[in-house]
């Protein structure tokens, strides 16, 4: 492969594709259903108006496959955030929590729901009668909102990548799960769920099915 590498996560690599376009080239083996999964999502995400990478196509390369973006040039959120100052680190987590809201105001039916994905991941009859309690609801829910997934890019706009949880359903769900996702740092998690104007008793049945169903999820 001579394309060059930029970035490598847990389940693909960064590609360098032309001047304006990357690659993000799946590990061998990683299915091909969840890659056409996440490329719908993109293009879902990109016809609502929200900014995010243009998906273009599927590639092969050997025995892998990629999805073409265009490419944002800039940062991770969390390389600027955790190089900042305490006062830098509020005003972009006031911005982190105001690009989340802002998301919350889309609304589709395109998407599978939240309760769909929660079923597929779960076995145990408690589990489901959990599931079947909660909200339904048609916003867009990005389902993997946090600091590595917002880009900052040369003109200081946040933009959105990763795709691959979208779905649909209700704001409590998503806000529940970026505050599982903060759980690393309790300080950044506590602040998120205040600026949200949400309490811990809010999101308490949402945060319960995500830690349920979280082992099988991780092992998808």
């Amino acid at each position: 492969m001579t394309m060059k590498l930029l970035a490598k996560g847990n389940t693909a690599e960064i590609y360098e594709y032309g001047d304006n376009l990357v690659c993000k080239m799946f590990y061998p083996n990683y299915p091909a259903e969840y890659i056409e999964h996440e490329f719908t999502n993109a293009n879902l995400a990109w016809k609502l108006g929200i900014r995010t990478p243009k998906a273009h196509e599927i590639i092969k390369e050997d025995n892998r496959q990629g999805i073409v973006f265009d490419r944002v040039f800039g940062e991770e959120l969390s390389t600027r955030f955790f190089s900042a100052n305490e006062m830098e680190k509020d005003l972009l987590l006031d911005r982190f929590v105001g690009f989340h809201e802002q998301l919350m105001l889309y609304h589709t039916d395109e998407a599978i729901s939240y309760k769909d994905f929660f079923r597929m991941l779960s076995s145990d009859d408690e589990t489901n009668s959990k599931i079947n309690a909660l909200e339904d609801g048609n916003c867009f829910i990005h389902g993997d909102f946090h600091l590595n997934n917002v880009l900052v890019d040369d003109n200081n706009n946040f933009v959105l990548i990763d795709m691959m949880n979208v779905c649909k359903g209700t704001k409590l769900y998503d806000v529940a799960r970026t505050y599982f996702l903060l759980s690393y740092d309790k300080s950044i998690q506590a602040k998120y769920l205040e600026k949200m104007g949400c309490s811990v008793q809010d999101i308490r049945p949402y945060l319960d099915v995500i830690q349920e169903v979280r082992a099988k999820e991780l092992n998808i």
